[in-house]
């Protein structure tokens, strides 16, 4: 896998396409899984998120941390950015519901939704062996908005608040509880993470990113510590690490190279950065991933 690396899709598959800030698709599992052999290769999708809903049949999710076995019904939640491949049974059914990160972030679903942290990190599985009305539920608004969706519906208040519904269904199933309530300074961290997402690369310093959102550092940093429990500079550098990590375990790529890619003029300068803020060196983490 390593030597293989991994992809950056908008849809798997699909480069190149520019991802509209309202995007939402619905597909069935089939109807991609079955063009690629029913096995789908490490990959990413930097500004969307996933949900999947398998209903019938099993399969194997392959994670950033670990490999999980799929047994229906499952909910599959994938965050944007993250590593993830699937390898499905043969004739497994079920829903693929993909919206862009921007959509999920919109402040009209603030209250439907209240926290998005559930949708961070790595793929996670959720069994509804034990949850059949949460599984009926999700079934029947997936299959609704799919027709919806083949009539040619737009994404207008109506169906805004559908999608909504099943993000927030997913989440309370995610994380066991029902949603916190809406913190009146989740708007400014979350449109701070979307900036991060698209300039950690450059190292920006935090009175950079306070000024582009028209905040200061102190506003800014307490915010963050309030809602996240780490400042600004260090979500910047986790984000770093996070990619440094995705690329030693998924790509054939040196740490040379990687740390290039990464925005370090000096590469050995990028092996201490990694080594003080895991505790491994590059060489060790890729060995102890393969």
């Amino acid at each position: 896998m390593r030597g293989q690396g991994f992809s950056r899709y908008t849809l798997y598959g699909e480069e190149g396409i520019s991802l509209p800030p309202e995007f939402v698709h619905l597909e069935r599992i089939r109807d991609r899984a079955t063009l690629h052999d029913w096995t789908i290769d490490p990959h990413a999708h930097p500004h969307m998120l996933q949900l999947l809903l398998v209903e019938h049949g099993n399969g194997e999710l392959r994670g950033e941390r670990l490999v999980e076995r799929l047994a229906a019904p499952v909910l599959v939640i994938v965050p944007p950015a993250c590593v993830h491949a699937f390898r499905f049974d043969a004739g497994a059914e079920g829903w693929v519901l993909s919206v862009a990160a921007d959509l999920a972030n919109d402040p009209r679903l603030k209250g439907l939704l209240g926290s998005l942290e559930a949708l961070r990190g790595s793929a996670t599985a959720v069994s509804l062996k034990a949850s059949s009305l949460t599984l009926q539920r999700l079934a029947w608004l997936l299959k609704d908005l799919a027709q919806r969706l083949g009539q040619g519906t737009q994404v207008g208040p109506a169906l805004l608040a559908q999608v909504a519904l099943v993000l927030a269904t997913s989440i309370e199933a995610g994380s066991g509880s029902h949603a916190t309530p809406a913190d009146g300074r989740e708007p400014l961290v979350a449109r701070f993470r979307a900036l991060v997402e698209k300039h950690y690369r450059e190292h920006l310093p935090v009175a950079d990113y306070a000024a582009r959102l028209g905040t200061t550092t102190s506003t800014l940093t307490r915010a963050t510590r309030a809602l996240v429990g780490k400042p600004p500079a260090q979500i910047a550098q986790d984000r770093l690490i996070l990619e440094a990590r995705r690329n030693l375990a998924f790509s054939g790529a040196s740490a040379a190279q990687i740390a290039y890619a990464l925005g370090f003029a000096d590469p050995a300068y990028f092996a201490r950065f990694f080594k003080a803020r895991t505790g491994q060196t590059t060489t060790e983490f890729r060995r102890e991933r393969v």
